[in-house]
């Protein structure tokens, strides 16, 4: 799709391949091309990401521990033990980033914020077994969100990571971008 999207945005027409079934076992496929005047007038080209698949940053800046976190460093979760303690490491490399999308014409951006890096939570004190089953932990994080702590929810307001994703806004309304 990322290539697709690359010659719609420089206005080349880019191949679409579609495959249906051939009735046999096998494929026919079909090509189609594609260009960004094709699109009606106003469309927006946009990306789209999650906090826990590009942010990285795992457990910097006062981050605690997200239901991810914890599932992805259980065993057998991942193939090699990946797990997306780094991921795309958008929290250090966001400006290039953005300058990237901006670059390619992106005119929206759609992200999620990481709740963790927000409002940091006590599970990271815990001692959370490895394979502890995913529904334990969701209702473990569920309680902890709906207490009553002083500081909120889930605990203080981490300011590291208000300031964060101020800057990401701040950054896509210097380049145009709709958020």
């Amino acid at each position: 799709m990322i290539f697709l999207f690359f010659f719609l945005i420089n206005s080349a027409p880019a191949p679409l391949v579609e495959a249906t079934s051939n009735g046999n076992g096998g494929f026919i496929f079909e090509e189609t091309r594609i260009k960004r005047s094709d699109f009606p007038s106003g469309f927006l080209f946009g990306t789209a990401t999650s906090a826990y698949q590009v942010e990285g940053a795992y457990l910097e800046d006062g981050k605690s521990l997200s239901n991810w976190d914890v599932f992805c460093h259980s065993v057998g979760c991942a193939e090699n033990g990946e797990n997306g303690d780094i991921a795309d490491d958008h929290y250090h490399m966001f400006l290039r980033d953005i300058e990237l999308m901006h670059s390619l014409g992106i005119q929206a951006y759609r992200f999620s914020i990481s709740w963790a890096r927000i409002l940091p939570s006590n599970l990271s004190n815990l001692n959370i077994p490895q394979l502890l089953p995913l529904y334990i932990l969701s209702t473990l994080c569920l309680l902890f969100c709906v207490s009553d702590s002083p500081g909120g929810r889930f605990g203080e307001i981490n300011r590291a990571g208000i300031m964060f994703y101020n800057k990401i806004i701040e950054n896509l309304i210097l380049k145009g971008a709709m958020i």
